[in-house]
């Protein structure tokens, strides 16, 4: 049995923790990416790519790593009520980030690269909302 097979018997039951996995796996990708280049950030924020600097890149993968530790131990713990609502407000911050600079600062288009994020947090939003009662107990 290889380690991540291992790692992932570990998870509780359902998808959602997977999917917690999953986009915790990507925003470690995102901090990396945001470490050693600003290049994919600029996409994202195409309406004033500018204001896309190294420091602000670095502060965006300190945020990111910072949420995907939350969300990876929030994936093994999705029965505990305090790790469940710390990963809900992940995904509203995420959410109230994206809307304002889209709506607000106009810093970003309604692009594909922006619609990633986008789509990630509004259904990882619904979803754990929905699964709410399924996953955490009174």
């Amino acid at each position: 049995m290889s380690a991540l097979t291992s790692l992932l018997s570990t998870l509780p039951e359902g998808n959602l923790p997977k999917w917690l996995l999953f986009v915790a796996s990507l925003g470690i990708f995102n901090s990396v990416q945001n470490f050693v280049t600003d290049a994919l950030s600029k996409r994202v924020y195409a309406a004033k790519p500018a204001e896309v600097t190294p420091l602000a890149g670095r502060m965006f993968a300190t945020w990111t790593m910072s949420v995907s530790m939350i969300r990876i131990y929030a994936a093994f713990h999705i029965n505990e009520r305090v790790m469940y609502h710390l990963a809900i407000g992940t995904y509203s911050i995420a959410l109230m980030h994206y809307l304002l600079e889209l709506l607000v600062f106009r810093t970003c288009k309604f692009n594909g690269p922006f619609l990633s994020p986008f789509i990630v947090a509004t259904t990882s939003l619904g979803w754990m909302f929905s699964q709410y009662d399924f996953y955490v107990k009174a």
